[in-house]
Protein backbone atom coordinates (compact mmCIF):
# COMPACT_ATOMS: atom_id res chain seq x y z
CA UNK A 1 0.00 0.00 0.00
CA UNK A 2 2.41 2.19 0.92
CA UNK A 3 4.45 1.32 -2.23
CA UNK A 4 1.36 2.53 -4.36
CA UNK A 5 0.73 5.63 -2.59
CA UNK A 6 4.33 6.45 -3.05
CA UNK A 7 4.24 5.50 -6.70
CA UNK A 8 1.11 8.20 -7.30
CA UNK A 9 2.64 10.57 -5.21
CA UNK A 10 5.94 10.38 -7.71
CA UNK A 11 3.45 10.35 -10.97
CA UNK A 12 1.42 13.77 -9.29
CA UNK A 13 4.70 15.45 -8.63
CA UNK A 14 5.64 14.41 -12.34
CA UNK A 15 2.65 15.84 -13.65
CA UNK A 16 3.14 19.11 -11.28
CA UNK A 17 6.34 19.49 -12.43
CA UNK A 18 5.47 19.14 -16.37
CA UNK A 19 2.36 21.50 -15.76
CA UNK A 20 4.80 23.99 -14.33
CA UNK A 21 7.24 23.74 -16.74
CA UNK A 22 4.87 23.88 -19.99
CA UNK A 23 3.60 26.64 -17.95
CA UNK A 24 6.51 28.92 -17.84
CA UNK A 25 7.67 27.56 -21.49
CA UNK A 26 5.31 30.14 -22.97
CA UNK A 27 8.01 31.43 -25.25
CA UNK A 28 10.98 29.98 -27.54
CA UNK A 29 13.95 30.84 -25.32
CA UNK A 30 16.18 29.56 -28.30
CA UNK A 31 14.74 32.45 -30.87
CA UNK A 32 18.22 33.67 -29.94
CA UNK A 33 20.44 31.52 -30.28
CA UNK A 34 24.14 31.94 -30.81
CA UNK A 35 23.67 36.10 -30.26
CA UNK A 36 26.64 37.16 -28.32
CA UNK A 37 26.00 39.81 -26.19
CA UNK A 38 28.17 42.26 -23.50
CA UNK A 39 26.64 43.59 -19.99
CA UNK A 40 29.27 45.88 -17.90
CA UNK A 41 27.86 45.56 -14.23
CA UNK A 42 28.63 47.47 -10.94
CA UNK A 43 30.36 44.95 -8.55
CA UNK A 44 27.30 44.96 -6.43
CA UNK A 45 25.65 42.02 -4.31
CA UNK A 46 22.99 41.32 -7.69
CA UNK A 47 26.14 40.59 -9.55
CA UNK A 48 27.81 38.30 -7.28
CA UNK A 49 24.74 36.63 -7.06
CA UNK A 50 23.99 36.66 -10.64
CA UNK A 51 26.96 35.48 -12.21
CA UNK A 52 27.34 31.94 -11.62
CA UNK A 53 23.85 31.35 -12.51
CA UNK A 54 24.51 32.68 -16.00
CA UNK A 55 25.68 28.98 -17.44
CA UNK A 56 21.81 28.05 -16.63
CA UNK A 57 20.90 31.02 -19.51
CA UNK A 58 23.35 30.01 -21.72
CA UNK A 59 22.45 26.66 -21.65
CA UNK A 60 18.96 27.65 -21.77
CA UNK A 61 19.32 29.81 -24.38
CA UNK A 62 22.15 29.63 -26.80
CA UNK A 63 23.18 33.04 -26.06
CA UNK A 64 26.70 33.67 -25.02
CA UNK A 65 26.53 36.65 -22.15
CA UNK A 66 30.07 38.37 -21.08
CA UNK A 67 29.42 39.95 -18.29
CA UNK A 68 32.22 42.65 -16.72
CA UNK A 69 32.13 44.00 -13.42
CA UNK A 70 34.02 46.81 -12.14
CA UNK A 71 34.10 48.71 -8.72
CA UNK A 72 31.53 51.38 -8.86
CA UNK A 73 33.19 54.69 -9.55
CA UNK A 74 35.74 52.64 -12.00
CA UNK A 75 31.79 50.80 -13.27
CA UNK A 76 30.87 54.80 -13.51
CA UNK A 77 33.48 56.09 -15.68
CA UNK A 78 34.38 52.71 -17.84
CA UNK A 79 30.40 53.05 -18.96
CA UNK A 80 30.39 56.80 -19.63
CA UNK A 81 33.37 56.27 -21.48
CA UNK A 82 32.14 53.02 -23.44
CA UNK A 83 28.67 54.63 -24.23
CA UNK A 84 29.87 58.41 -25.42
CA UNK A 85 32.67 56.45 -28.12
CA UNK A 86 29.71 53.84 -29.31
CA UNK A 87 30.99 50.99 -28.00
CA UNK A 88 29.36 47.63 -28.07
CA UNK A 89 27.57 47.39 -25.06
CA UNK A 90 24.04 45.39 -25.11
CA UNK A 91 23.28 45.94 -21.44
CA UNK A 92 24.49 47.60 -18.25
CA UNK A 93 23.01 48.39 -14.57
CA UNK A 94 21.57 51.99 -13.85
CA UNK A 95 20.92 53.92 -10.69
CA UNK A 96 17.16 55.59 -12.22
CA UNK A 97 17.43 58.16 -9.45
CA UNK A 98 20.76 59.32 -10.33
CA UNK A 99 21.23 58.91 -13.76
CA UNK A 100 17.98 58.00 -15.72
CA UNK A 101 17.44 61.80 -17.11
CA UNK A 102 20.95 62.10 -18.04
CA UNK A 103 21.18 58.66 -19.99
CA UNK A 104 18.28 58.95 -21.44
CA UNK A 105 18.82 62.66 -23.04
CA UNK A 106 21.73 61.30 -24.15
CA UNK A 107 20.26 58.93 -25.91
CA UNK A 108 21.73 55.39 -24.69
CA UNK A 109 18.44 53.94 -23.01
CA UNK A 110 16.53 51.35 -25.07
CA UNK A 111 12.55 51.80 -23.68
CA UNK A 112 11.51 48.30 -22.87
CA UNK A 113 7.30 48.84 -23.03
CA UNK A 114 7.78 47.03 -26.70
CA UNK A 115 9.35 44.15 -25.64
CA UNK A 116 7.29 43.51 -22.08
CA UNK A 117 4.19 43.67 -24.23
CA UNK A 118 5.33 40.97 -26.92
CA UNK A 119 4.39 37.78 -26.05
CA UNK A 120 6.69 35.85 -28.13
CA UNK A 121 9.41 37.91 -26.41
CA UNK A 122 7.92 37.99 -22.71
CA UNK A 123 6.92 34.57 -21.01
CA UNK A 124 3.53 35.27 -18.91
CA UNK A 125 5.24 33.95 -16.30
CA UNK A 126 7.83 37.16 -15.69
CA UNK A 127 4.35 39.18 -14.74
CA UNK A 128 5.21 42.56 -14.86
CA UNK A 129 2.82 43.43 -12.09
CA UNK A 130 4.28 41.66 -9.26
CA UNK A 131 7.12 44.53 -9.33
CA UNK A 132 6.32 47.34 -6.75
CA UNK A 133 4.79 50.53 -8.83
CA UNK A 134 7.10 52.53 -6.61
CA UNK A 135 9.85 51.08 -8.53
CA UNK A 136 8.46 50.33 -11.83
CA UNK A 137 7.49 54.12 -11.73
CA UNK A 138 11.11 54.72 -11.00
CA UNK A 139 12.69 52.92 -13.84
CA UNK A 140 10.68 55.02 -16.15
CA UNK A 141 11.47 58.02 -18.39
CA UNK A 142 9.09 60.40 -19.70
CA UNK A 143 6.16 57.30 -19.83
CA UNK A 144 8.88 54.90 -21.05
CA UNK A 145 9.66 51.96 -18.89
CA UNK A 146 13.58 52.02 -19.42
CA UNK A 147 14.64 49.53 -16.60
CA UNK A 148 13.64 46.57 -14.86
CA UNK A 149 14.97 46.36 -11.03
CA UNK A 150 17.43 44.23 -9.47
CA UNK A 151 17.73 45.63 -6.25
CA UNK A 152 15.21 47.52 -3.84
CA UNK A 153 15.82 49.93 -1.36
CA UNK A 154 14.66 52.41 1.06
CA UNK A 155 15.31 54.07 4.43
CA UNK A 156 13.40 53.31 8.13
CA UNK A 157 13.49 54.63 11.37
CA UNK A 158 15.04 52.21 13.61
CA UNK A 159 14.85 52.81 17.45
CA UNK A 160 16.14 51.25 20.50
CA UNK A 161 13.08 48.75 21.52
CA UNK A 162 14.53 47.78 25.00
CA UNK A 163 14.80 51.65 25.81
CA UNK A 164 11.01 52.64 24.39
CA UNK A 165 9.74 49.50 26.46
CA UNK A 166 12.41 50.68 29.78
CA UNK A 167 10.74 54.24 29.66
CA UNK A 168 7.37 53.28 28.42
CA UNK A 169 7.46 55.91 25.11
CA UNK A 170 5.52 54.84 21.65
CA UNK A 171 6.96 54.95 18.67
CA UNK A 172 6.16 58.26 16.89
CA UNK A 173 3.77 58.03 14.35
CA UNK A 174 3.87 61.48 13.49
CA UNK A 175 7.17 63.95 13.22
CA UNK A 176 5.88 65.73 15.84
CA UNK A 177 5.85 63.01 18.22
CA UNK A 178 9.60 62.27 16.38
CA UNK A 179 10.38 65.52 17.75
CA UNK A 180 9.16 64.79 21.10
CA UNK A 181 11.07 61.34 21.64
CA UNK A 182 14.02 62.73 20.39
CA UNK A 183 13.67 65.09 23.06
CA UNK A 184 12.77 62.97 25.83
CA UNK A 185 15.59 60.61 24.97
CA UNK A 186 18.46 63.23 24.69
CA UNK A 187 20.70 63.64 27.32
CA UNK A 188 19.40 60.40 29.37
CA UNK A 189 21.78 58.73 30.69
CA UNK A 190 22.04 54.67 30.16
CA UNK A 191 24.66 52.18 31.65
CA UNK A 192 27.04 55.16 32.34
CA UNK A 193 26.69 56.81 29.08
CA UNK A 194 24.72 59.84 27.93
CA UNK A 195 22.36 59.03 24.58
CA UNK A 196 21.55 61.60 22.09
CA UNK A 197 17.99 61.08 20.71
CA UNK A 198 18.70 60.55 16.90
CA UNK A 199 21.47 60.40 14.71
CA UNK A 200 20.94 61.50 11.16
CA UNK A 201 23.34 61.79 8.47
CA UNK A 202 24.62 65.88 8.24
CA UNK A 203 26.92 66.07 6.11
CA UNK A 204 26.26 68.29 3.05
CA UNK A 205 25.19 66.39 -0.28
CA UNK A 206 25.68 63.24 1.91
CA UNK A 207 22.45 64.12 3.48
CA UNK A 208 20.21 64.60 0.82
CA UNK A 209 19.80 60.98 0.61
CA UNK A 210 17.44 61.30 3.59
CA UNK A 211 16.53 64.47 4.08
CA UNK A 212 14.80 64.21 0.84
CA UNK A 213 11.93 61.45 2.73
CA UNK A 214 11.37 64.95 4.95
CA UNK A 215 11.41 66.73 2.03
CA UNK A 216 7.99 64.91 0.85
CA UNK A 217 6.57 64.06 3.69
CA UNK A 218 6.51 67.73 4.59
CA UNK A 219 4.73 68.59 1.29
CA UNK A 220 7.27 69.55 -0.43
CA UNK A 221 9.38 68.86 -3.66
CA UNK A 222 12.70 69.20 -5.80
CA UNK A 223 11.03 71.83 -8.46
CA UNK A 224 7.55 73.30 -9.17
CA UNK A 225 5.29 72.51 -11.89
CA UNK A 226 7.86 74.58 -13.94
CA UNK A 227 10.41 72.92 -13.39
CA UNK A 228 11.95 75.70 -11.00
CA UNK A 229 13.65 75.17 -7.85
CA UNK A 230 10.92 75.11 -5.50
CA UNK A 231 13.57 75.32 -2.23
CA UNK A 232 12.24 78.80 -1.70
CA UNK A 233 8.58 77.31 -0.87
CA UNK A 234 7.19 77.03 2.70
CA UNK A 235 7.03 73.31 2.48
CA UNK A 236 10.86 73.14 1.75
CA UNK A 237 11.77 75.63 4.20
CA UNK A 238 10.17 73.41 6.69
CA UNK A 239 11.80 70.18 5.70
CA UNK A 240 14.62 72.10 5.72
CA UNK A 241 14.33 72.95 9.46
CA UNK A 242 13.14 70.40 10.75
CA UNK A 243 15.99 68.22 9.63
CA UNK A 244 18.66 70.70 10.83
CA UNK A 245 16.84 71.41 14.28
CA UNK A 246 16.26 67.63 15.26
CA UNK A 247 20.40 66.79 14.53
CA UNK A 248 21.45 70.58 16.14
CA UNK A 249 19.24 69.51 19.45
CA UNK A 250 18.95 66.49 19.60
CA UNK A 251 21.75 64.53 17.78
CA UNK A 252 25.25 64.09 18.48
CA UNK A 253 27.77 66.74 18.15
CA UNK A 254 29.97 67.85 15.10
CA UNK A 255 26.69 66.88 12.96
CA UNK A 256 27.80 68.64 9.83
CA UNK A 257 30.44 66.04 9.57
CA UNK A 258 28.12 62.43 9.83
CA UNK A 259 27.75 60.48 6.71
CA UNK A 260 26.23 57.17 6.82
CA UNK A 261 29.32 55.58 8.34
CA UNK A 262 29.70 57.80 11.34
CA UNK A 263 25.73 58.14 12.17
CA UNK A 264 25.12 54.23 12.03
CA UNK A 265 28.34 53.75 14.30
CA UNK A 266 27.24 56.11 16.78
CA UNK A 267 23.38 53.79 16.72
CA UNK A 268 25.27 50.55 16.89
CA UNK A 269 27.73 51.54 20.11
CA UNK A 270 24.43 52.57 21.85
CA UNK A 271 25.01 55.87 22.20
CA UNK A 272 21.67 56.83 19.98
CA UNK A 273 18.09 56.12 21.17
CA UNK A 274 16.94 56.21 16.96
CA UNK A 275 18.37 56.68 13.60
CA UNK A 276 16.89 57.80 10.19
CA UNK A 277 18.64 55.84 7.46
CA UNK A 278 18.65 52.97 4.68
CA UNK A 279 17.24 49.78 5.29
CA UNK A 280 20.14 48.11 4.28
CA UNK A 281 22.46 49.04 7.39
CA UNK A 282 19.85 46.75 9.27
CA UNK A 283 22.87 43.92 8.59
CA UNK A 284 24.98 46.08 10.55
CA UNK A 285 22.65 46.62 13.64
CA UNK A 286 22.00 43.21 13.75
CA UNK A 287 25.68 41.85 13.53
CA UNK A 288 26.18 40.81 17.09
CA UNK A 289 29.84 41.25 16.55
CA UNK A 290 29.99 44.68 15.02
CA UNK A 291 26.98 46.05 16.93
CA UNK A 292 26.20 46.27 20.83
CA UNK A 293 22.62 46.93 20.26
CA UNK A 294 21.62 43.52 17.91
CA UNK A 295 18.93 42.26 19.01
CA UNK A 296 17.28 45.47 20.62
CA UNK A 297 16.59 47.13 17.10
CA UNK A 298 13.00 47.76 16.10
CA UNK A 299 12.09 49.56 12.56
CA UNK A 300 9.14 51.63 11.19
CA UNK A 301 8.34 53.73 8.31
CA UNK A 302 8.58 57.35 8.29
CA UNK A 303 6.77 59.15 10.69
CA UNK A 304 3.66 61.07 8.81
CA UNK A 305 4.71 64.71 8.24
CA UNK A 306 2.22 68.46 9.27
CA UNK A 307 -0.34 67.25 6.20
CA UNK A 308 -0.49 63.61 6.85
CA UNK A 309 1.79 62.70 4.54
CA UNK A 310 4.84 59.55 4.22
CA UNK A 311 6.48 59.41 1.87
CA UNK A 312 9.97 57.77 2.02
CA UNK A 313 12.11 57.24 -1.39
CA UNK A 314 12.77 54.47 -2.73
CA UNK A 315 16.23 53.65 -4.86
CA UNK A 316 17.37 50.73 -6.51
CA UNK A 317 19.70 49.77 -9.63
CA UNK A 318 18.21 48.31 -12.54
CA UNK A 319 19.47 46.74 -15.80
CA UNK A 320 18.96 48.62 -18.68
CA UNK A 321 19.45 47.33 -22.66
CA UNK A 322 21.34 50.22 -24.69
CA UNK A 323 19.99 51.99 -27.58
CA UNK A 324 23.00 51.38 -29.87
CA UNK A 325 22.74 47.98 -29.74
CA UNK A 326 21.81 46.09 -32.72
CA UNK A 327 18.47 44.52 -33.27
CA UNK A 328 18.77 40.73 -32.64
CA UNK A 329 21.15 41.65 -29.71
CA UNK A 330 18.25 44.09 -27.82
CA UNK A 331 16.27 41.15 -28.29
CA UNK A 332 18.93 38.56 -26.42
CA UNK A 333 19.65 41.58 -24.18
CA UNK A 334 16.07 41.46 -23.14
CA UNK A 335 15.82 37.62 -22.94
CA UNK A 336 18.95 37.97 -20.23
CA UNK A 337 17.12 40.52 -18.56
CA UNK A 338 13.66 38.67 -18.20
CA UNK A 339 15.50 35.54 -17.29
CA UNK A 340 17.83 37.42 -14.35
CA UNK A 341 14.89 39.14 -12.95
CA UNK A 342 12.20 36.14 -12.69
CA UNK A 343 10.11 35.60 -9.57
CA UNK A 344 12.64 32.10 -9.28
CA UNK A 345 15.89 34.48 -9.05
CA UNK A 346 14.53 37.55 -7.33
CA UNK A 347 13.40 34.94 -4.43
CA UNK A 348 16.88 33.28 -4.22
CA UNK A 349 18.43 37.03 -4.49
CA UNK A 350 16.05 37.73 -1.73
CA UNK A 351 17.00 35.17 0.17
CA UNK A 352 21.38 35.68 -0.87
CA UNK A 353 20.34 39.28 0.91
CA UNK A 354 19.73 41.05 -2.01
CA UNK A 355 16.42 43.44 -1.11
CA UNK A 356 14.33 42.51 -4.09
CA UNK A 357 11.37 44.63 -6.27
CA UNK A 358 9.41 41.59 -6.27
CA UNK A 359 6.03 41.47 -3.94
CA UNK A 360 5.99 37.32 -4.26
CA UNK A 361 9.88 37.21 -2.79
CA UNK A 362 8.48 38.89 -0.04
CA UNK A 363 5.34 36.95 0.60
CA UNK A 364 6.62 33.77 -0.07
CA UNK A 365 6.84 31.18 2.87
CA UNK A 366 10.71 30.67 1.82
CA UNK A 367 11.08 34.00 3.03
CA UNK A 368 9.12 34.14 5.74
CA UNK A 369 10.46 30.98 7.33
CA UNK A 370 13.81 32.82 7.89
CA UNK A 371 12.80 36.41 8.59
CA UNK A 372 13.95 37.28 12.11
CA UNK A 373 13.23 41.02 12.27
CA UNK A 374 8.78 40.65 10.75
CA UNK A 375 8.90 44.40 11.70
CA UNK A 376 11.67 45.48 8.95
CA UNK A 377 10.16 43.51 6.52
CA UNK A 378 6.77 44.88 7.04
CA UNK A 379 7.85 48.32 7.30
CA UNK A 380 10.67 47.90 4.27
CA UNK A 381 7.06 46.49 2.10
CA UNK A 382 5.15 49.08 3.14
CA UNK A 383 7.72 51.69 2.27
CA UNK A 384 8.02 50.02 -1.28
CA UNK A 385 3.96 50.25 -1.80
CA UNK A 386 4.11 54.16 -1.13
CA UNK A 387 7.87 55.53 -2.04
CA UNK A 388 8.56 58.09 -3.69
CA UNK A 389 11.56 57.08 -6.71
CA UNK A 390 12.71 60.55 -7.45
CA UNK A 391 15.07 60.91 -4.66
CA UNK A 392 17.75 62.46 -6.36
CA UNK A 393 17.08 65.72 -8.20
CA UNK A 394 15.03 65.56 -11.56
CA UNK A 395 18.12 67.43 -13.04
CA UNK A 396 21.05 66.00 -15.63
CA UNK A 397 23.48 67.92 -13.59
CA UNK A 398 22.72 65.97 -10.26
CA UNK A 399 25.81 66.16 -8.34
CA UNK A 400 25.97 70.03 -8.44
CA UNK A 401 22.38 70.09 -7.22
CA UNK A 402 23.26 68.01 -4.51
CA UNK A 403 26.30 70.12 -3.36
CA UNK A 404 24.09 73.28 -3.35
CA UNK A 405 21.06 71.32 -1.40
CA UNK A 406 23.61 70.34 1.37
CA UNK A 407 24.60 73.94 1.68
CA UNK A 408 20.85 74.57 2.94
CA UNK A 409 21.17 71.20 4.89
CA UNK A 410 24.23 72.30 6.66
CA UNK A 411 23.38 76.14 7.65
CA UNK A 412 19.77 74.44 9.44
CA UNK A 413 21.96 72.21 11.09
CA UNK A 414 24.29 75.13 12.13
CA UNK A 415 21.14 77.10 13.33
CA UNK A 416 21.57 79.60 10.49
CA UNK A 417 18.64 81.74 8.59
CA UNK A 418 17.19 78.67 6.78
CA UNK A 419 15.13 80.90 4.53
CA UNK A 420 17.74 82.96 3.30
CA UNK A 421 19.71 80.06 2.58
CA UNK A 422 17.21 78.16 0.59
CA UNK A 423 16.18 81.05 -1.35
CA UNK A 424 19.96 81.86 -2.60
CA UNK A 425 19.94 77.91 -3.31
CA UNK A 426 16.87 78.40 -5.09
CA UNK A 427 18.34 80.71 -7.39
CA UNK A 428 22.03 79.10 -7.80
CA UNK A 429 19.91 75.37 -8.87
CA UNK A 430 17.87 77.16 -11.46
CA UNK A 431 21.03 79.34 -12.31
CA UNK A 432 23.33 75.88 -12.69
CA UNK A 433 20.12 74.02 -13.83
CA UNK A 434 19.61 76.09 -17.21
CA UNK A 435 23.47 75.77 -17.80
Amino acid sequence: MKSALKSCASALLLCLGFTAATAIAQIDWKQAQGTEIRFLMNKHPFTTFIEPRVAQFEKMTGIKVAIEAFPEDQYRNKLIVELNAGGKVDGYMIMPGQDDLYHWKAGWLQPLDGFIADPKLTDASWDPKDFFASFAKSSSVDGKRIGVVINAETSLLAYRKDLFTKFNRKVPVTMAELEDTAKFFHGKEVDGKKLVGITLRGKGAAATSQWVDFLYTFGGSWTDAKGKSNFASPEDIAAFKFYGDLLRNYGPQGGTMLHWAESTSSFMEGKAAMIYDANVFKSLYENPKESKVAGLVGYTVIPAGPKGLQLPHVSNWSLVIAKNSAAQRQKAAWLFVQWATNKENSLAALLAGVPSGRTSAWASKEYKAGDKTPDWTAATMKSFDIGQGQWNPPVINVPEIRDITGLVIVAAIEGKDVTEAAKKAAELMDKKSDM
